[in-house]
């Protein structure tokens, strides 16, 4: 009995799912394979336009996913929803071999995916003629068991093939910015600091700039300006700008 009313509820959340925003996860439910069929079948996988990387028989396709008629919900990212992800995966495809692969199998939210194409390619910038970057969120910092926007993003990268995916920048800090330096191995990059503990980022947390470099296939990253720096940086500023200056 128990197992006919779980097939009910699920067949109840598939018919009024138009009607709703948002999609209500499967837990603790033991499905079929023809249950999980009828559950994917509410959704669109989209395989987005190729990427070719230049100089390679790379291509590349994002793959993302929709409710059918989601769309609706913009997030705070300017995205269609703080729950599922821009992309969920990459598909590599080799012309050439026409061996295939996808980037992971971890659960993964990647908004932005950065590469030489065609189009863009830059003379001496040798990171993103050697590299893919990546903006992902892979951590539930909050821990609230979930997986969106409100989690931090971290710049990865791997190699051309989808191949060696590594974190650069740091753990539990979210990505604000970053700028590859042209020939060279380096990035540029700024974080905010969860310095008040509140698993929030926002105003009320510190801005940390790092440089990252590449040597030996290993990302050796350090901040540019330190604790001491910044409190140094500070105090300067509240002597000249904030301390009143007693009158003669």
């Amino acid at each position: 009995m128990k197992h006919i009313i779980g097939i009910i509820l699920i067949i109840g959340l598939l018919s009024c799912e138009k009607n709703k925003q948002k999609f209500e996860s499967i837990v603790d439910i033991n499905l079929t394979v023809e249950q999980i069929d009828s559950i994917l079948e509410e959704f669109q996988f989209d395989y987005e336009s190729p990427i070719i990387i230049d100089s390679s028989n790379q291509v590349i396709i994002p793959i993302s996913t929709e409710l059918l008629e989601k769309r609706t919900k913009f997030s705070k990212s300017g995205y269609y929803s703080n729950e599922y992800p821009r992309y969920w995966n990459i598909l590599f495809y080799n012309r050439k071999t026409g061996e295939t692969r996808l980037l992971t199998e971890d659960k993964m939210r990647i908004s932005q995916i950065h590469v030489s194409k065609n189009d863009k390619y830059v003379e001496g910038n040798k990171i993103m003629n050697e590299k893919i970057l990546y903006q992902i969120g892979n951590l539930d910092f909050n821990q609230d068991g979930k997986l969106n926007n409100d989690d931090p993003e971290f710049l990865f990268s791997s190699e051309i093939d989808g191949t060696d995916l590594k974190r650069i920048s740091p753990l539990d800090e979210e990505l604000q910015y970053f700028e590859v330096i042209p020939n060279s191995t380096q990035i540029l990059l700024r974080t905010l600091r969860d310095t008040n503990q509140d698993s929030i980022f926002d105003s009320q947390d510190e801005s940390i700039w790092y440089k990252a470099e590449l040597k030996n296939q290993v990302w050796r990253i350090n901040e540019i300006i330190d604790s001491n720096g910044r409190k140094k940086i500070e105090k300067l500023y509240f002597e000249q700008w904030l301390k009143k200056k007693k009158s003669d």
